[in-house]
This record gives C-alpha cells, structure tokens and sequence, in this order.
C-alpha cells in the first residue's frame, strides 16, 4: 500500500458520464473540458474517493443471529474486491464464506492500480477497472483484463475527468463498448459518463444540469440505453438520470426513494438495483425515466458498489463502513438478504469501496 499524503487525505469522491461512437451523435458545452492541464490527477488536484469527506470507520461489526445456514456450493469464478488507498485489486474464491486470503490480485509494483472507487466485471469474467496507472505518466486509465486475474488487454486515458466506475452491456468488455462513469466532468463539481472502447477510446462526456455534484454508479442496457446515479450538493443528495440511447442531455427519473447516490447494475429480470450509500439498496422497474419500486432492502453495512453473480442470485457489495466485502442472497422480487462477509487482507482505514463477482450477471 502506498502511504497518504495530506492532499489525499481529504480527498472526496466524484463521477462522470460520456458517450462515444456507435451510440449516436453527442454535443457537450460542458465545462472544464479542455487541455492536458485540466486532468484531474496533478499536485493541486489528486484523485478523489466517492466516500463523504471526514468519514471516519466506524469499526463496529454488525450481528446477524438471523441468516440462514449457506448451501454448500462448487467453487465458481472470482469475488475482486479493491481499496481506494490500496495498489490491486484481489481476487477471492468464490463462495469465500470462510474468510480465506486472495488467490491472485490485478496491479504490480511496476503498473499498480491506484485510487480505485467503482470498478465492472463482464459475463465472461473480464474486468474493468478505472484507476490510476503511475507506469503510464501517473494519469487516470479504464484498464480491461482477462478473466482470473488475467493480463492487461488494453488501456485508455480518460481524458474528461476522473474515472469512477465501470459498466458494458456488451459480452466483452475486451471487444465491446464500455460506459464509464466520471466522479466529475474536468475541474468542475459536477459528474457524468463517457463511453470508451479499444478501438475509439473515450468519446465525448455526457450529463444532466440536474447533477451539480459527483457521480457514482453507471449502467447501461443492452439496447444502449443508459443511467447515472449522482449527487445533487457535491457528495449528498441522490438523482437518477436516463439517457436513451446514451446521447443527450437525458431526462431525471421519477419515483426514486434512494437517498444518496451510488453504484448501478441491472438484474435478471432487466430490472435496475440503485445501491444508497447510506445502507440501502433500492430495485426499480422502468426508470426511463418514469420508475416503479419493486423492493428495498436494508445492507449490512455503507455501501456504494457491487454486482450479481452469473447466476443472479448473489450479489457481492464493498462495504466501507466495515471494510469488508458483503455477500447476500438476491432475488428479483424480495431484493438482497445478508449471508456472510470477508475481510481477509483488507484494511478498513484503506476504504474498501467495490465488490463483484467474475463472471457477472449476462446483461439485459
């Protein structure tokens, strides 16, 4: 791990949207875009942590006397689990209910990876992953790797703002489009989305004038409709923002009872879970823009990211408050049950903002 200087440690976190080629025309007169000099990672402007500034852990496990006993299940795929003050991203087994160590981790002395707020995984196991790449000119980087802590496959600066989350309704993320999500849009306090690939990189950022803070969670449908989950006072407030097709100035969903912002994923039924940071996971239907609540659920702890297992029946969530990474049981009607929690290797004070399972949940 590498140690904090003062700058970092009053660091707070933002989130951006943008959209890119094969999505449709977009136009931006957003602010803060420009030259090399507005990037986000510099000595007056450090990578910033979606965890509300002065956090401080609370350091108190919470007692379920309640949950069931878990099915013995086969091993299957990875559960990652990334730091924001860390330098990889760990691969556990999956199920991990005994609380054993990684078995492989993403990031080397020689190319770490750093400032880690959301990160995606896709249905074969591939991982995206927005962070800081020092080996790279010390810039913010989405990075795509294979499956079981695999090789790097590429990499693209995202040159619009600092990248904070990571989503592809695509089957690859190696060969498809990528939605990231941007803390802020420049040097403004305001976040959205760009859309990178491979072969285009990052496109132009996307928004909404009703996000005046960061962004956390991003999501997009297999039909290239998309969503953002942000902030509307730089890290309170909750507002959901569908673009169709991913190109616009999108429309404010109604209907949302979430209470602050976080991360986004959809579930086997197409529906769209909206992880609150305060503990909360809300899964509505619709929400273009109009939406319709089809659980709530109270989380085992503060929580901004997560996904589905490929089956759609788990789902694995960071949980900051606790600095551990949560496993519920998920159903599309009844939303998340707490199961169990793992925290081998894992430092509270690093903040442990993201859990996913890989492979994820086949987009809809």
């Amino acid at each position: 791990m590498r140690s904090l200087t003062a700058t970092l440690c009053t660091m707070v976190a933002v989130g951006l949207l943008a959209g890119c080629s094969g999505f449709g025309s977009t136009s931006s007169s957003l602010p803060g875009m420009g030259s090399q000099s507005q990037r986000l990672h510099n000595a007056n402007n450090a990578p910033l942590s979606l965890i509300p500034q002065g956090f401080v852990p609370a350091g108190v496990r919470r007692l379920h006397l309640d949950v069931p006993p878990l099915k013995k299940t086969k091993s299957s795929g990875l559960i990652y689990a990334s730091e924001f003050y860390g330098d990889a991203v760990y691969g556990y087994p999956n199920p991990n209910s005994k609380d054993k160590p990684a078995t492989c981790s993403l990031g080397t002395s020689a190319n770490y990876l750093e400032y880690v707020n959301g990160f995606g995984t896709d249905s074969k196991g591939d991982t995206m992953i927005p962070a800081l790449t020092p080996s790279t000119s010390d810039y913010l980087y989405i990075n795509v790797f294979k499956p079981n802590c695999g090789a790097l496959v590429w990499s693209t600066e995202v040159e619009a703002g600092q990248a904070a989350d990571a989503y592809t309704n695509a089957k690859s993320a190696i060969t498809g489009s990528i939605l990231v999500g941007l803390l802020r849009i420049g040097t403004t306090d305001a976040g959205g989305a760009v859309i990178c690939s491979a072969k285009s990189g990052c496109g132009t950022p996307i928004s909404n004038a009703s996000v005046t803070g960061y962004v956390a969670g991003v999501a997009m449908a297999t039909n290239g409709d998309c969503w953002i989950s942000g902030a509307t006072d730089t890290t309170t407030g909750f507002v959901l923002v569908y673009f169709k097709g991913c190109t616009g100035s999108g429309k404010v969903a109604s209907g949302t009872k979430n209470a602050s912002y976080g991360g986004l994923f959809f579930d086997a039924a197409g529906n769209l879970a909206a992880v609150d940071g305060s503990g909360m996971l809300y899964v509505y239907q619709g929400c273009d823009p109009k939406c319709k609540v089809v659980s709530t659920s109270k989380l085992e702890g503060e929580s901004f990211f997560g996904g589905l297992d490929s089956k759609g029946t788990s789902l694995a969530l960071g949980d900051y408050e606790n600095g551990q990474i949560d496993v519920y049981s998920y159903s599309t009607k009844k939303g998340a049950k707490y199961q169990y929690s793992f925290s081998n290797g894992l430092t509270q004070s690093d903040m442990v903002e993201t859990g996913q399972f890989a492979p994820a949940i086949k987009k809809t």
